[in-house]
């Protein structure tokens, strides 16, 4: 129970601590874990579970590669009191001493950002010092897996949680040791680079960005320092061999010039279109006159720069739905277009 409010009391703290949003892992660096949790035996080697703490040392090679040395001790961990085959009124107690060793590969999943998930595998030793009569020693060579992740506050410190698994390969009592175990701590990054160089301050550092020369003032993906982008849609209907924007349309030409004044290198593809009747090449036409008509409005209406927006007409290669109906003309008599642009800070 103690062990259990400490590492809560150790999150807490590191909780509070101050956060960076460009701080990650980084490569070539050496790393120490502070680690504390619980330990979950197997129950027929006789333990029961107790509180284990851990501390390890290893070097990454680079964002996603790493090895690690790690060992474990578990103190006076209670067996389960009983003789075998044995019923004993008032069983005693016995203490357990558990060491494990691993040492391990780490491959961990470069997000980008602060959380980094990892898995790792090894090979390594347990040993179990025993007081109970008649029982020995334990020594085994063992294998470990495990999963966690690390979350960075800064360009050193991160918290750490893991779930893994030693499975021992000597038997004893007709068990071999396995000892999953769930555990929570610290991790320093030393050598890391604490100032973390923004040539062009957007929040993501040089090392990482993948957008150097970002303008002030855009938005961009904490994962890449890429410029975050935006759109919107228009859909402009028109009567039959007519390219006149109607009224009710108006405040659709108002969004998409308000979209292109405010997102920085946003333009405008033009669509037009027309239902079947007709031949192909006035229906190429009336398409072409409807786009530029929208063009025209938000140019000349709406003061949008001429070199944002362009003008194309389809004719009625491209209807959405069937010209067979009246419902169906309607809709293919249209202009649309998908409108994107790179989002900014108000």
């Amino acid at each position: 129970m103690r062990n259990k409010v400490l590492i809560l009391a150790v999150l807490a703290a590191v909780l509070c601590l101050p956060t960076a949003a460009s701080a990650q892992m980084y490569g070539e660096t050496l790393h120490i874990s502070l680690m504390g949790g619980y330990l979950f035996p197997n129950n027929r080697i006789a333990l029961e579970n107790g509180p284990v703490a851990g501390v390890g040392f290893g070097y990454n090679f680079n964002k996603n590669w790493g090895i690690e040395a790690f060992g474990y001790f578990a103190p006076n961990l209670d067996d389960d009191g009983t003789l075998r085959g044995v019923n004993v009124l008032n069983p005693p107690t016995f203490s357990n001493d558990v060491t494990m060793a691993r040492l391990s590969a780490l491959y961990h999943f470069d997000t980008g950002t602060n959380f980094t998930p990892y898995v790792s595998l090894g090979v390594g030793g347990q040993w179990i010092t025993r007081d109970r009569p008649q029982y020995e020693n334990y020594t085994s060579v063992a294998a470990n897996a495990a999963i966690g992740f690390k979350y960075f506050f800064n360009e050193v410190v991160a918290l750490r949680f893991e779930v893994n698994d030693a499975y021992g390969f000597r038997r004893r009592q007709d068990a071999r040791f396995n000892a999953p175990m769930i555990s929570a701590g610290l991790t320093f990054q030393v050598g890391a680079n604490p100032a973390c160089p923004d040539s062009d301050k957007d929040g993501v550092c040089d090392a990482y960005d993948k957008c150097p020369g970002t303008p002030a003032g855009y938005k961009v993906n904490p994962a890449d320092g890429c410029p975050i982008t935006v759109s919107i849609r228009m859909d402009i209907k028109f009567d039959f061999d007519k390219s006149i924007i109607k009224d009710q349309y108006k405040s659709e030409v108002q969004k998409v010039a308000d979209f292109l004044k405010t997102h920085p290198g946003s333009e405008a593809f033009v669509e037009g279109h027309t239902d079947d009747r007709g031949n192909d090449a006035y229906n190429q036409g009336l398409s072409e006159r409807r786009a530029n008509a929208v063009r025209d409005s938000l140019i000349n209406d709406f003061g949008v720069t001429s070199s944002k927006v362009t003008a194309i007409g389809y004719g009625e290669t491209k209807p959405i739905e069937s010209n067979a109906t009246a419902a169906g003309r309607a809709a293919n008599r249209r202009v649309v277009g998908v409108i994107e642009g790179t989002d900014v800070d108000n």
